[in-house]
């Protein structure tokens, strides 16, 4: 029987696709917030690997900050390995970024997924850097403390003029993380940013907070659920100003953040951090972060055409 490549576009194919990411990744995601990924992103490359009707495999492939490269993830059902359906769509996905003029890729791999990072290695991609992620139970959450003298906090939901500014310290912070040593950062579109963070069913305007210093917007912290009535999230860039760190806000901001989404019913957000962003990692554990799997940060070459 032939392999062959879609693009999801239909409710099945969506629950195919979601549910490769939630065996390969253990990444839980509802239809919904699939179809709006596929849907609103013609930028990106959605890929359903299909036996007949039986769905094997996937792959992704979109645009992102990192400076000329594809962020691409290839999954494969442990079953239907080393038959070349994995190789398939790293092709597809190499061929997607040439056309949108990448010269290279870029991935996350779990620490102890010795099958996926032995592929990579076998197709010259090297260890780039770690992330830690971490995962919160809302309920569990320590909340106590104010805000830093004169920081107001508002959410987006409340102040949605504010979103052009809270863009602004968005690409002015972003190339300031702590990421994998020769990584560079691209700013980040308004639009795309937008999409990210406030449209489709996974967006929580009502969880985006702001700091405001006199009115002006010196930090932000984002969150995304994983489909409109799921009770998992995604807390996102968590991004204060230069002049304004050391000061508690980013503590506050994510404080706030977890109070709101509780509200909304979310009962448990994932958040990652570079291995070198020990500040970020510290308030995440203050707050009763738990340690999650490691991943790993891989980078690599194009398929050969």
């Amino acid at each position: 029987m032939e392999l062959r490549l879609e693009t999801p576009s239909t409710l099945q194919q969506y629950e195919q696709w979601s549910a490769v990411l939630e065996r390969v990744s253990a990444d839980v995601f509802e239809v919904d917030e699939i179809a709006h990924f596929v849907e609103s992103d013609s930028e990106s490359a959605w890929l359903l690997a299909l036996l007949g009707d039986e769905p094997v495999g996937s792959g992704v492939g979109r645009p992102s900050s990192i400076h000329d490269s594809l962020y691409a993830m290839v999954r494969v059902l442990p079953e239907h390995r080393r038959q070349g359906t994995g190789n398939r769509i790293y092709e597809a996905l190499s061929g997607h970024a040439r056309h949108l003029g990448r010269t290279s890729l870029w991935g996350r791999i779990r620490e102890d997924d010795l099958e996926s990072r032995r592929f990579v290695r076998n197709r010259g991609f090297r260890e780039a850097g770690r992330e830690y992620e971490v995962v919160l139970h809302t309920s569990e959450a320590d909340l106590t403390g104010d805000s830093p003298p004169g920081i107001e906090l508002v959410s987006l939901a409340e102040r949605p003029d504010l979103a052009e500014a809270v863009h602004a310290v968005d690409n002015e912070v972003s190339g300031d993380v702590p990421r994998p040593e020769g990584v560079d950062v691209d700013p980040t579109p308004f639009d795309r940013w937008y999409t990210q963070y406030l449209d489709g069913p996974g967006a929580v305007p009502a969880a985006l907070i702001v700091a405001l210093a006199e009115g002006e917007v010196v930090g932000y912290t984002g969150l995304r659920r994983r489909g409109s009535a799921s009770r998992t999230a995604e807390n996102m860039l968590t991004a204060v100003r230069i002049p304004w760190r050391r000061r508690g806000i980013a503590t506050a901001l994510k404080r706030e953040q977890i109070a709101r989404a509780r509200a909304a019913g979310i009962d448990q957000i994932s958040t990652t951090n570079d291995e070198s962003n020990a500040g970020m990692r510290g308030v995440n554990a203050r707050l009763g972060y738990e340690p999650a799997p490691v991943q790993i940060v891989v980078t690599g070459p194009l398929a050969p055409t």
